[in-house]
């Protein structure tokens, strides 16, 4: 048992100082130690995706004819755009940095030391940072259209055709607009003394007036729908192709070119892949591995429009610092890691505690 708890402790070790992609392993504790994790930084990019049906009116064809109306469309359409986007970081397991710290008789043997569900070190004798709430896009109920038909008047449903239907209603709507004209100049017979009533008047006319154009130039509706896209830059990036929308079939994969590109570029503004710090041998035991993040610059762009450019840091981009065993051996030390950099967040010793 000694010899295969060795063995794991080794390769770990391996893991840890060639820095070299390697099966992960079992994170949790040991007869003797704990192995943990540390997080590399992806970023999130949450889309909202909008969806737009065109279903042209009864009268579409009658448009221009009767009431002026050019490009209106003949047949119905979907079209797809990204109504709006928003990025956020997140800590995801990082497989190159694995490591193995000795409790048992060691000089963080009473140290409490939580770990995440998938092994990533979180605090020290300390709680947890709480993650953020996620907050998802709801949309908005939908309001049922009303039907254009239950405005006509008798003369309109009676017509024995549908262009003379079409020519019926526009003389519906000019009488509605000359209504609308009467209430506002004073003409009107029926004129209210309320001021509050007779903009309810006026309304009323507006909103009938508006159902009954649907009718020729038609009706759309929108359903919009969130859409998440995580990237996990590795290296410095160059407008790479993260996703691209098409306008008929809206997300597809990068590799689709029936969509627009969308890219992400990564510059690292550090321009040194990773520091060491000397610590002393006889420090190292006991002691805690943790990201110290590197500056990059991010930018998002939609074929040649810039959409966002903004410094962030990122895990991977900077380097692993030992903070020395002789830390938790001399006085309780209360660390808060990180969960998206996999940094301290939070330190704090209790001088007198030993």
């Amino acid at each position: 048992m000694k010899k295969l708890l060795f063995a794991a402790m080794l390769l770990c070790s391996i893991v840890t100082m060639a820095q070299q992609q390697a099966s992960p392993m079992k994170p949790g504790r040991t007869a003797d130690g704990i192995i943990y994790y540390l997080p590399k930084t992806a970023i999130k990019f949450t889309l909202l995706v909008e969806k737009k049906t065109y279903k042209p009116g009864p009268f579409a064809k009658y448009s221009e004819k009767f009431l002026r109306l050019r490009g209106i469309g003949q047949e119905e359409e979907v079209t797809y755009s990204l109504g709006n986007f928003s990025f956020t970081q997140v800590g995801i397991i990082d497989s190159t940095k694995c490591y193995y710290v000795k409790t048992k008789g060691g000089k963080c043997e009473n140290a409490d030391i939580k770990l995440s569900e998938d092994g990533m070190l979180l605090a020290i004798n300390d709680e947890p940072a709480k993650p953020k709430e996620e907050v998802h896009f709801k949309p908005a109920p939908k309001v049922p259209q009303p039907d254009p038909k239950q405005f006509l008047n008798a003369e309109v449903l009676s017509a024995g055709s549908t262009a003379k239907m079409a020519e019926l209603t526009v003389d519906q709507i000019i009488e509605l607009q000359e209504r609308r004209q009467a209430l506002i100049t004073g003409e009107a017979e029926d004129i209210p003394q309320d001021e509050q009533q007779l903009q309810l008047m006026i309304d009323e006319i507006d909103k009938q007036r508006e159902i009954l154009l649907t009718l020729f130039r038609g009706t759309v509706e929108r359903d919009t729908t969130e859409h998440i896209v995580i990237v996990c830059p590795e290296k410095e990036m160059d407008r790479q192709v993260i996703f691209r929308l098409s306008k008929k079939l809206g997300l597809v994969d990068k590799d689709d070119l029936s969509g627009i590109p969308y890219y992400l570029s990564i510059e690292n503004l550090n321009r040194t892949s990773e520091e060491q710090y000397t610590v002393d041998e006889k420090k190292r035991e006991g002691g805690f591995y943790l990201n110290v993040p590197g500056r990059v610059k991010m930018t998002f762009d939609r074929e040649n429009h810039r959409l966002a450019q903004i410094e962030i840091y990122e895990a991977q981009f900077g380097f692993v610092q030992l903070r020395a065993g002789s830390l938790f051996k001399r006085y309780v030390t209360h660390v808060v890691v990180n969960p998206i950099f996999g940094s301290v967040d939070k330190i704090k010793f209790d001088m007198n505690s030993k």
